[in-house]
């Protein structure tokens, strides 16, 4: 017992003799590795599917399988960032009872389920099958529907009151102008627009499970931008990378997962975004009718040079 002891009066003597800045930066030095552990840990319970046998590589809308429909929600999906933005855009837009509103690009159906369950009528659409099973899987009791948002006759005109599209979901449109079209056609008049828009330049790719300091972004302290991100699951390792190419308005979101066990990669997949700069996206949302009415600025749930602009269709 007294071997025990003498380290650690000798730890309390030495702490307490450390000025008042010295403490506080040896606490954020605990606290900076206890979140590092935590997220090791909760990384290595994440439960993966793999088939180590042959190789695939996927892009486009076909990379949306059942495979990654499985593992989306532990590689992007951020409580915090959800009900900050469901909040801010009920404050922004007020829905009503009455009010009939469309999530394009609507994942595994994690806003729609927060905004039906906060007593508004929300339809999830994905043109991703997969995507929209596991949708039903997760929320059975909301609606949700397989479809493309490129297609003018998806929905009736007047169709909706509110429609919002989230997380990256209007980057994957090349011909933005054409969503901005159907979605002013879709609104009732007064409706309400909500995108996803980022600083091109500035936002952090790094994915939730794979940033350490959690509600902050390690940008701030790198020298260079922060491109990749790490996730241990059960049987496999995941890494990506983003490569933005800032002359041919453009970026790739290369994903790779590897048998832990082997070591090969088993599964590569590329996400092709079309990233013009914000004013330029904006522009076309004019230009198809919009007015500009806000931009809600996303720092506040830990996601940097992130926004959602709220856009109204006139009356």
């Amino acid at each position: 017992m007294k071997t025990i002891m003498k380290p650690i009066r000798f730890i309390t003597n030495l702490y307490n003799k450390l000025t008042t800045c010295g403490k506080a930066l040896v606490i954020i030095v605990i606290m900076l590795l206890f979140v590092i552990l935590f997220n090791q840990h909760k990384n290595q319970g994440r439960e993966g599917f793999e088939d180590s046998k042959t190789f695939e590589f996927k892009e486009g809308p076909e990379l949306y399988d059942d495979f990654y429909a499985n593992i989306y929600d532990h590689l992007v999906f951020n409580d915090v960032k959800n009900e900050y933005e469901i909040g801010e855009i009920i404050n922004q837009t007020k829905p009503t009872s009455e009010s009939i509103i469309l999530d394009v690009g609507c994942g595994t159906g994690n806003h729609v389920a927060s905004l039906n369950r906060a007593g508004y009528k929300t339809v999830g659409l994905d043109n991703s099958q997969a995507m929209i099973k596991k949708a039903k899987e997760n929320y059975p009791d909301f609606d949700f529907v397989q479809g493309d948002a490129l297609n003018a006759m998806e929905f009736q005109p007047s169709s909706f009151t509110h429609i919002i599209c989230m997380y990256f979901t209007l980057y994957y449109f090349k011909d933005k102008m054409l969503f901005f079209n159907n979605s002013i056609k879709w609104l009732m008049p007064g409706g309400y627009l909500v995108v996803h828009v980022v600083d091109r330049d500035e936002f952090d790719p790094i994915l939730p499970p794979a940033n350490p300091l959690l509600m902050l972004t390690p940008q701030r302290y790198a020298k260079e931008r922060i491109t990749t991100s790490s996730v241990v699951f059960d049987k496999f390792k995941y890494n990506a990378n983003f490569e933005y190419d800032k002359k041919n308005n453009s970026a790739k979101f290369i994903e790779k997962f590897k048998n832990k066990k082997t070591g090969k990669v088993f599964r590569k997949q590329e996400h092709k975004f079309y990233m013009e700069p914000e004013s330029v996206i904006i522009s076309e949302a004019k230009d198809a009718g919009f007015i500009v009415l806000g931009k809600i600025d996303l720092i506040r749930s830990g996601y940097e040079y992130q926004y959602l602009y709220v856009l109204q269709k006139p009356e």
